[in-house]
């Protein structure tokens, strides 16, 4: 090869390149697999997805540095502070044992409280008549047109011994009348205004005038002045009946109801207060006392010393009628404690979480969450494809969502716990509690969804008005959030708020946790007579079929609305000019 061909490369001979490039031997090593065409669907959801995320993560994260967001959030974790603190204090208190039917008081001052005369169906209104001293059963008395009694009996009244053959001397009773010192009558006592109580004098034709009791053998006749009655003496006792303990008639009649069962008459008289109206310790017939009888049957049901149930047509109870004395001084901390902390919790529920926290967290970060990227152009940058104009809303909320969800929840945890281990249980965490937490936290999502929704787009609809309209929507859900707690739920007005729904499904959730939350109202205030923190804040669901289907129906409203509040977000969004 000559040098210019060196130089210029000589054509008639293959080069080395030319050579390696035409020589059909495969170059040693693996071949590399050569990549598939790009799929139109990963490409398209893969970048849906990253521009979502990118979205949902700026909203929380442009929430989380901003100074109200912190303010807000610090209120309500204040204000459920407070309201702990409250109810903490409360639970560890107790509550007093309250006398409710009173007869632990001595009000005869004779060192016997009621109760305890009750049972010996002694008077403590009389001082001189106490257990162990008996007391006079009236069996008859002289009427207007009769003259006289004959017998051995106790009369009672302003009367005149004409003739008898012995009288009892009970000189250690002042009950009853010494008239072993007999003096005359005077002409008044005789003849005009009568005796004193206690008094006994010997007329002119030596018959003897009395006022008060005495027991005899012989005949009486009523004096003009008064009336006179005739009995016998029950109860006596030869030896000293010992002054029971006052404190053992506070909270000695508790409530013995089954409700379940769906008798009508329940009940029973623990103290025997009731029950003792019956004389049995004499052989006269109990219904020729009207007082007793009448004392036994106050519900009027023809069923001595019971609790009448009354029952709707649909089976539900409506009010509880007890007779006297029957299940009257049930224990405050076995009711009154247990319905305090209901109470609490189904206040905390619906005022604090679904209508304080769920609304005005919403009316102040949610309002502007579209509106103000769109005055401040800043939309420009957030929205490209493949994400629409109308998606973002659906974004935006979803980042609003994922800080103010597990604020929510959390708060709802925490109220949980605290409340499950200070509230009255026989354990030692309430584990019903439970059920009405995870409800709670789950309506109070739906609730704060619903009005997050509902406020971002109207800061979509108008961006000067915007703030008003949910201000003016705030407070129509205040209004019908009392009308859904007076009314029962019944209102159907306040069917057309977000509040009522939210509150249905907290009234759902006690009815599952608390099975007898229909009728411990209606205990309350046929007991105390009284309404109480629960009865306040407690209502049936509006829906009766079941507390499952008054729940399901209540959140699925509150999850129809909301995807009518997005769809009327996007719609209103697509349609708007960016500033």
């Amino acid at each position: 090869m000559t040098e210019k061909s060196r130089e210029y490369g000589d054509s008639s001979e293959p080069s080395v390149t030319t050579s390696l490039v035409n020589s059909t031997v495969a170059p040693s090593g693996p071949a590399k697999p050569s990549l598939p065409p790009p799929r139109v669907l990963d490409t398209v959801w893969t970048g849906l997805d990253r521009k979502a995320s990118a979205i949902i993560e700026f909203t929380s994260r442009q929430l989380r540095v901003r100074s109200s967001t912190w303010v807000i959030g610090a209120v309500g974790v204040l204000v459920m502070t407070l309201l702990l603190a409250t109810y903490a204090q409360e639970m560890a208190s107790g509550i007093e044992p309250i006398d409710d039917d009173g007869d632990s008081e001595d009000w005869d001052g004779d060192g016997y409280p009621q109760g305890q005369e009750n049972q010996y169906g002694t008077s403590d209104w009389d001082s001189k008549e106490f257990p162990g001293s008996g007391r006079f059963v009236e069996m008859g008395w002289l009427s207007w047109d009769e003259n006289n009694v004959t017998g051995n009996y106790t009369y009672s009244g302003n009367g005149i011994i004409e003739e008898y053959t012995w009288i009892a001397n009970n000189s250690d009773d002042g009950r009853f009348i010494d008239i072993n010192e007999l003096r005359n009558c005077s002409w008044e006592e005789q003849y005009t205004y009568g005796l004193g109580y206690g008094d006994s004098c010997m007329t002119d034709d030596a018959k003897i005038r009395f006022y008060g009791m005495v027991t005899a053998n012989g005949t009486f006749a009523k004096s003009a002045q008064g009336w006179l009655s005739w009995g016998e003496m029950v109860g006596q006792s030869d030896t000293v009946v010992e002054p029971h303990d006052p404190s053992i008639y506070i909270d000695e009649d508790g409530i013995d109801l089954d409700i379940e069962s769906g008798d009508v008459s329940q009940g029973y008289d623990d103290d025997g207060d009731c029950r003792n109206y019956q004389d049995e310790s004499t052989s006269y017939e109990r219904d020729d006392y009207y007082w007793y009888s009448d004392m036994q049957d106050t519900n009027g049901n023809g069923i001595d010393c019971d609790v009448e149930l009354i029952f709707d047509a649909d089976g539900n109870l409506i009010r509880i009628e007890a007779d006297w004395g029957v299940d009257e001084d049930p224990s405050e901390s076995e009711f009154t404690l247990e319905s305090a902390h209901r109470g609490f919790v189904l206040a905390v529920s619906k005022v604090a979480f679904l209508f304080i926290l769920g609304i005005f967290i919403p009316m102040f970060l949610a309002t502007g969450l579209v509106r103000d990227e769109m005055a401040s152009g800043t939309m420009y940058y957030l929205i490209g494809k493949p994400i629409h104009r109308a998606e973002f809303f659906l974004y935006r909320i979803l980042g609003f969502m994922l800080l103010a969800g597990p604020y929510m929840l959390g708060l709802a945890v925490i109220v949980g716990i605290v409340t499950g281990f200070l509230g009255p249980s026989e354990s030692l965490f309430r584990f019903q509690d439970l059920t009405v937490w995870l409800i709670v936290g789950i309506a109070s999502a739906l609730v704060l969804l619903a009005y997050s929704t509902t406020f971002a787009m109207f800061g979509v609809l108008s961006k000067r008005f915007g703030a008003y309209i949910a201000i003016v929507m705030g407070l129509w859900e205040f209004i019908m959030a009392f009308f859904s707690l007076l009314s029962g739920g019944q209102s159907r007005i306040a069917w057309l708020s977000v509040s009522h729904w939210g509150i249905e499904m907290v009234n759902a959730a006690a009815l599952i946790a608390w099975p007898d939350s229909q009728y411990y109202d209606i205990i309350g205030e046929g007991y105390y007579d009284s309404a109480d923190i629960f009865s306040v804040f407690w209502n049936a669901p509006t829906i009766n079929e079941s507390p499952a289907v008054a729940l399901l129906v209540a959140a699925g409203v509150l999850v129809v609305y909301v995807l009518l509040m997005v769809a009327l977000g996007q719609s209103f969004l697509g349609r708007r000019e960016i500033d």
